[in-house]
């Protein structure tokens, strides 16, 4: 299991962190915002702890890519986020944490633009995206169908409360492909695992709405139209 591997090299790998102050967000608007920027596609969320209550003090996130053999790690601390890379090269570690430090200021700088509704809308995006991470995960876990359905349907519901996500272009087939992923879970026997023959299918599709996720989040943070064209009435 990624978790238990990560419990033997996290004091052994390399290390870089960043530590980045709140000051004007909340600490679920920069756990989330944190989150978006380490989540690249390829990145696999294995191991989250958000904490009951308003504060989200001391959630933590684990990811891990297997390209870059990298795991990340979001610490939601009481003045400031802690962002740590381990990386057993440790010749490429310092610029991955500059790239991350870079793009999560810049991040931060284009939500404080934002109204207070547009930077909820936002940050709800994120969460939805941690809810795809989650499929993602559980198939290619191989959990019971039961886990992977709810947390489909977690997903679907989540995003239907958000309306600059069902409002902006391909947002519908997003949702035919959770409908479709929510009916095909719900149909399988609950208590067994997932089926392998179908991890490769439903991970590749929720890839990709993953990178539809994180396109969408990035032009929302700078200000770039994501609205569906307006059918005309003739």
């Amino acid at each position: 299991m990624l978790l238990q591997e990560f419990m033997k090299i996290n004091k052994v790998w390399p290390t870089q962190t960043v530590k980045i102050p709140y000051n004007s967000l909340s600490h679920l608007e920069l756990f989330e915002l944190g989150y978006f920027t380490a989540s690249d596609v390829p990145f696999r969320c294995f191991s989250i702890k958000l904490n009951p209550g308003s504060d989200h003090l001391k959630d933590v996130a684990i990811m891990f890519n297997s390209a870059t053999k990298q795991f990340v790690s979001l610490l939601n601390k009481e003045e400031e986020l802690v962002l740590t890379i381990f990386q057993k090269s440790e010749e490429e570690i310092d610029a991955h944490i500059q790239d991350l430090e870079t793009n999560l200021r810049k991040f931060i700088a284009q939500l404080l633009e934002k109204n207070t509704e547009l930077r909820d809308q936002i940050t709800k995006c994120v969460l939805v995206l941690r809810k795809v991470d989650e499929v993602i995960h559980f198939a290619l876990s191989k959990e019971i169908n039961r886990r992977v359905y709810f947390s489909i349907g977690e997903c679907r519901e989540r995003a239907a409360l958000i309306p600059i996500f069902q409002n902006s272009k391909g947002a519908d087939l997003v949702q035919l492909a959770l409908h479709k992923w929510m009916d095909y879970a719900l149909n399988l026997p609950q208590d067994q695992n997932f089926p392998e023959g179908s991890v490769t299918g439903i991970v590749k599709n929720f890839l990709q709405i993953k990178k539809w996720l994180n396109d969408l989040i990035t032009k929302l943070l700078a200000g770039i139209d994501t609205l569906k064209p307006i059918a005309s009435v003739e």
